[in-house]
């Protein structure tokens, strides 16, 4: 097993952490969206969002961040691209991840004290450098398979 140092940590951890291929210098991945959510958590709450949840997992998938926008429940996902090379942000968000995104929602409303009349599924969109972002935000972006309306 190899050892990598981080500089900014002061501290040793595995380079399996990282998964195949990190090296210091590079982007982790996980850092990446960790840094992404948080710049997404402060511009939906300029948005009026009051989030209440913050990288929810069930066994059925995960969720970036829960919020109530007004009486809605907002189950957001979180996507940054630091180019267009690969399409736009949101474009990532395909049917696979959406259908776990749903069911780690079903999870999560079936523990709700207050149960949500409504909810809907947002996508927010990060792209460029992390000094300028530039900021989308995609309300009811995507309905859970067989769900019409509200």
């Amino acid at each position: 097993m190899r050892f990598i140092w981080l500089e900014r940590g002061k501290r040793w951890l595995a380079g399996w952490r990282f998964g195949r291929g990190w090296e210091p210098g590079r982007s982790n991945p996980s850092e990446t969206g960790m840094k992404g959510e948080l710049v997404a958590y402060a511009y939906l709450k300029r948005q009026g969002y009051r989030i209440v949840a913050h990288r929810y997992r069930s066994r059925s998938g995960e969720i970036d961040l829960i919020g109530w926008d007004g009486d809605i429940l907002a189950f957001i996902e979180v996507k940054y691209r630091r180019n267009r090379l690969y399409g736009r942000p949101e474009e990532a968000v395909d049917l696979a991840k959406q259908r776990r995104i749903c069911g780690a929602a079903a999870d999560y409303r079936r523990g709700l004290r207050r149960k949500a009349a409504a909810w809907r599924f947002d996508i927010v969109g990060i792209q460029g450098d992390w000094e300028q972002p530039e900021l989308s935000l995609f309300k009811d972006a995507f309905r859970e398979p067989g769900r019409v309306g509200w």
